[in-house]
């Protein structure tokens, strides 16, 4: 499921990224904590009042005539939703014209009630 979450975000950037000279990076930091996630890109960013709604169900936010996301607006709820299960916390920072990092922190230690996908108690 992390997987999916990782995959979902460096789909998000590269769709954003401009063609030609798009940039994606993907970073991981640890530390005694957990573990964080980040990706970056150089697209469009997202305007402070649009980004509250990048995580609701069925919404993208509006771009200019370069982007058109396309998808059913689904990958960042549904990714939030998975980081979450797993004690974690999703986040956006972004600033028009300078791109967007999308990220998400995990705990070393699984809450007690978060069961990884196949295992059963």
């Amino acid at each position: 499921r992390l997987t999916q979450v990782v995959l979902n975000l460096l789909s998000n950037a590269a769709k954003y990224a401009p063609r030609g000279t798009g940039r994606v990076v993907l970073s991981l930091k640890e530390d005694e904590d957990g573990v964080s996630v980040e990706v970056r890109d150089n697209g469009p960013g997202i305007a402070a009042d649009q980004q509250a709604m990048v995580f609701d169900k069925f919404r993208q936010v509006a771009g200019d005539d370069h982007y058109r996301p396309g998808g059913t607006g689904l990958g960042l709820p549904i990714s939030r939703q998975i980081v979450s299960h797993f004690g974690g916390r999703m986040w956006l920072r972004s600033t028009p014209g300078e791109g967007a990092v999308f990220g998400f922190s995990l705990p070393r230690r699984l809450p007690d009630d978060a069961q990884v996908p196949g295992e059963h108690s």
